[in-house]
């Protein structure tokens, strides 16, 4: 399953990914999006050729970010780039978010296990992130 989590002007902030409903290989991401996310789910050997990824230089304006729970579970609120709210999204087990861009709050459950994945470098908090009121 995937859900689209869009802003006030239909521009995809998010994109929510229940693995457990996924077979075979998948990449759900649209090719002009910001980062990639593939999946795969084999029930046979295979053997995938060996490649090279070329060096290209590539122009990004925000960070985007993964988020996968390992197990437990959280509740993530989304905010668009203004800091409006949008929606919420809970993650648990085998389920993961791709956001593009905007924001985010996190409700944590003790116990969970989890990893992020954003672009680097990372330039320090003061330059990444902006701790607004949020409209909600």
């Amino acid at each position: 399953m995937i859900k689209n989590h869009k802003d006030l002007n239909g521009i995809i902030v998010a994109q929510f990914f229940d693995l457990n409903l996924f077979e075979g290989t998948i990449f759900p991401t649209a090719a002009d999006m910001p980062m990639q996310f593939g999946y795969s789910q084999n029930n046979e050997n295979r053997s995938i050729k060996k490649h090279i990824h070329n060096k290209i230089e590539r122009i990004l304006k925000g960070t985007s970010e993964f988020i996968y729970v390992i197990s437990g579970k959280m509740t993530i609120e989304l905010f668009d780039q203004n800091g409006n709210y949008i929606d919420f999204v809970t993650l648990n087990e085998n389920q993961a978010l791709l956001q593009f861009s905007g924001g985010h709050s996190f409700e944590i459950e003790a116990g969970i296990k989890f990893f992020e994945i954003k672009q680097g470098p990372y330039l320090g908090s003061e330059k990444d992130k902006s701790y607004e009121n949020t409209s909600k």
